[in-house]
């Protein structure tokens, strides 16, 4: 499965190398392609503030819904870690949510069916 989204990593006075952006790219793919969901753009940012590393993460996705995160940690990976994991929370009750509202539509609808049959037959 291939996957095609914006992605920026920077660092706010700190020269990244490639595995943290490698790591990244691939931590996010493994989330979106878990929850199936249609990843626009993401952005990274990680900075050091005294002793911590702090990662702020802003994803777009489809439908134009955007999730913002910060992670930190004394070590930068860890950081980026724990953003992920509150986007990942958060993007398992986004669509818990979609999906109990498309089943109460789904029982609303069948109630209607039901009483509209109900009444042709009576």
């Amino acid at each position: 499965m291939a996957n095609f989204f914006k992605l920026k990593v920077t660092g706010k006075n700190i020269d990244l190398g490639p595995f943290f952006q490698k790591y990244n790219s691939k931590k996010l793919s493994s989330v979106f392609s878990k929850y199936s969901a249609k990843l626009i753009s993401a952005n990274t940012v990680l900075e050091k503030r005294n002793i911590f590393f702090k990662v702020k993460l802003n994803i777009l996705i489809d439908n134009n819904i955007k999730f913002e995160t910060l992670g930190r940690s004394k070590i930068a990976t860890l950081a980026l870690d724990k953003a992920i994991e509150n986007i990942s929370k958060r993007l398992r009750r986004h669509y818990r949510k979609i999906k109990n509202h498309r089943l109460l539509n789904d029982k609303i609808n069948n109630v209607k069916k039901d009483l509209v049959s109900f009444h042709l037959n009576s």
